[in-house]
């Protein structure tokens, strides 16, 4: 399971991202903080494509629903837009929510909504951060205190506090909140990229024929879900963050 590493890359991606962005807006602790939660759970959201990932089942029925709707509309593109030479497949689990494409997209929709009003940007730092905690429990070793952190009334009121707090005290990502979200979902699937199965990061441009070909970096040097490589990584994100956020504030 790769949710807790997604989640790791973000979180760091989420620090630099926000820090990149301080010749056009204010960046302090609070908007570091907030970047770092945006990114951790963006990257956790290209899974909503997924009926058993941690993104859809972090809010019950609304975001199955989501995750429902998400794989319909992943599979529709996929039939579309294939070519002749594209493997036969249902398009739904990492097809379309995998592409640069999509994470553009959403991030543009996100940032556009945080921009008109403060209350699509506390949404999205709701279930974002309410994304993070989950990926980043699974982290931890198992048992029964991980298994409370995660429960759904734990993890709701955790982002909703965060989330009233971050506003409460200032913090403004606002618009650039899609910036930070659309890189959160690319540093996942870039992620994946590593991994033995791939993802379509080309899509709409055919790579060979194929608009939907599943690219990686060269099959040597990836590595399988759960091996030592992928701990590597989600350690050194995790431990990179903080320190991070401390050299750039």
């Amino acid at each position: 399971m790769m949710a807790p590493s997604h989640a790791a890359t973000g979180l760091l991606t989420g620090v630099l991202a926000t820090a990149a962005l301080s010749p056009v807006m204010a960046v302090g602790p609070l908007e570091l903080g907030a970047g770092a939660v945006i990114g951790a759970g963006a990257a956790l959201l290209p899974d909503i494509d997924h009926p058993g990932s941690t993104a859809t089942r972090s809010q019950g029925p609304v975001t199955w629903l989501l995750s429902a709707g998400a794989r319909r509309l992943s599979a529709a593109v996929y039939r579309r837009t294939r070519t002749r030479a594209d493997t036969a497949a249902d398009g739904e689990h990492r097809y379309l929510w995998h592409t640069p494409v999509a994470a553009v997209v959403t991030g543009g929709l996100v940032g556009l909504g945080g921009a008109l009003s403060v209350w699509v940007l506390a949404a999205v730092l709701w279930f974002t951060i309410g994304l993070a905690v989950r990926g980043l429990a699974q982290a931890l070793p198992r048992g029964r205190g991980r298994a409370q952190l995660m429960s759904w009334p734990v993890v709701a009121i955790t982002a909703a506090a965060a989330t009233a707090l971050l506003i409460w005290a200032g913090a403004s990502p606002g618009p650039y909140a899609g910036a930070v979200l659309a890189l959160g979902m690319v540093v996942h699937s870039l992620g994946d990229a590593l991994t033995r199965t791939a993802v379509p990061l080309a899509w709409p441009v055919p790579v060979g024929g194929r608009r939907w070909a599943m690219v990686g970096v060269p099959h040597r040097l990836r590595f399988s879900t759960g091996s030592w490589p992928e701990h590597v990584i989600r350690w050194g994100c995790i431990a990179g963050a903080p320190l991070a956020a401390f050299a750039l504030v």
